[in-house]
């Protein structure tokens, strides 16, 4: 059972006497916040979505096992990368609670959190130093018959040691497995520790390179995993939190980075709508991610002739399936899935409106090259995603043009036009659910009950 004690959130150091809850946030910054100085200035808005594709493709290739050689030839979708960072404060050193506060990269398809300590060889370069973990008097090492010194883990030193490959199996880090005391911040202004929390302390990390600041002004240390394995903190702490956590996404614009959306674990991970609108999700214990029964996809009315075997999940590699992740800028679909969605929207522009595609904009694969008034103006074809629930049935995730489209007027100098923000992968995928697709609704993942909820909700005014 982990000890729970309370504490000025910003100070970190006088313990309070608040009412215990189990309940706490996390703040969803985005990788291209300019505190960050992970994307150079001056990025435009056609090299800022060129990024975020790469992102998207570098988490999606990280499942497959075979690529072919045009797969990886492009050195960007190697990065080890997801679209969110948060930052946390952990370990005690001389009366100073949480005197280390990292930025981490956010990932719900990773469980173990871990972070580049001192002593590491090779390391990446970090612009306010390494964890000192032999300085903190909260940071203890897992024994090696602990039940969660789970595989692959080794022996390192005489204790529990991890290893992990990260991004696209090039990089990775290996290390002490240990357990620290974490520090999460509340709604009201105060904050929880829970002790005893497992983190990788990385003292071998190799080829990490964190999108395109590699350098010594890199401010990302690690990963904050929160995939739904043993090693997850949603794991660990499933009797404090239920298995419970919550987002709200605000739309990928520049605008909304002064405002990051915010992350809501255990009581605060709340929702409201009514009990069909759920979706069943599978939580796999051994690879962490978050997979969804996605049945077929529509057009308006028409559903597309597309083999659902597309969608299930491969669980000798986990490879192939239709997976939500937040860390993943654009959804994901696998050829057999996106060629019928792209022929059915090309369609419907055509029979409408007379629109042809343009081939000359190139961020992505359909764009169009229409006036803003009219984009503003028209009727766009909504997109049903259609999952299944094994109680209810099928359950219908409607997205309308802010959700599919974007207009790209500003990425070719003036040239109006917008495009479909879904990228193509080779079969058999996998397929990703990724954040634009995801904006303006309310995700409540439910591990304990192996549900997923979503609402339509302005996630600008209430997140």
């Amino acid at each position: 059972m982990f000890q729970l004690k309370f504490y000025i959130f910003f100070h970190l150091i006088a313990i309070c006497c608040f009412p215990v809850t189990n309940e706490f946030i996390m703040k969803m910054i985005p990788i291209d916040s300019p505190d960050l100085k992970v994307i150079p200035q001056g990025y435009t808005s056609h090299e800022r979505h060129q990024l975020f594709t790469n992102i998207s493709l570098s988490r999606a290739l990280r499942y497959r096992k075979n690529l072919s050689p045009n797969e990886i030839k492009t050195p960007m979708y190697r990065v080890a990368s997801s679209l969110f960072v948060t930052r946390l404060q952990f370990g005690d050193r001389e009366g100073h609670e949480g005197f280390y506060s990292p930025y981490l990269l956010l990932d719900t398809g990773t469980d173990l959190t871990w972070v580049q300590c001192e002593g590491c060889n090779p390391c990446f370069e970090l612009s306010y130093g390494n964890f000192p973990y032999t300085e903190s008097t909260s940071f203890s090492r897992v024994a090696l018959n602990d039940p969660l010194c789970l595989p692959p883990s080794f022996d390192f030193e005489g204790s529990c040691g991890y290893s992990r490959p990260f991004g696209f199996k090039e990089a990775s880090t290996h290390g002490i497995l240990g357990r620290e005391e974490f520090y999460f911040a509340s709604e009201g202004g105060h904050g929880i520790a829970y002790s005893n929390l497992l983190l990788g302390c990385g003292l071998v990390n190799e080829n990490f390179n964190f999108l395109l600041n590699n350098g010594h002004q890199n401010v990302i240390a690690g990963v904050q995993g929160l995939g739904s394995g043993e090693e997850s903190i949603i794991s660990q702490l499933n009797d404090d939190i239920k298995g419970r956590f919550s987002y709200c996404l605000t739309p990928l614009t520049r605008q909304s980075i002064a405002e990051p959306p915010t992350m809501y674990f255990g009581d605060n991970a709340q929702i409201s709508g009514d009990a069909t609108r759920q979706v069943q999700t599978i939580s796999m214990s051994s690879h962490g991610l978050y997979h969804l029964y996605l049945s077929s996809i529509s057009v308006e009315d028409y559903r597309l002739d597309i083999d659902p075997f597309i969608f299930e999940l491969d669980e000798t590699d986990f490879t192939k399936g239709f997976f939500i992740d937040s860390g993943s800028p654009y959804t994901m679909l696998a050829k057999s899935a996106y060629d019928p969605l792209k022929e059915e929207i090309i369609e419907f522009f055509r029979d409408e409106y007379g629109w042809n595609p343009d081939p000359t904009r190139g961020t992505f694969d359909l764009c169009y090259s229409v006036p803003d008034h009219e984009y503003d103006e028209h009727y766009f074809p909504t997109v049903t995603l259609h999952f299944l629930h094994l109680e209810y049935g099928e359950v219908n995730m409607v997205l309308g043009k802010d959700n599919m489209f974007q207009k790209m007027t500003e990425e070719y100098g003036g040239n109006e036009g917008f495009c479909f923000m879904v990228v193509k992968v080779d079969d058999p995928g996998p397929c990703i659910f990724g954040a634009f697709q995801q904006v303006n609704f309310k995700i409540l993942h439910d591990i304990y009950n192996s549900a997923l909820s979503f609402v339509p909700q302005n996630c600008l005014q209430n997140s």
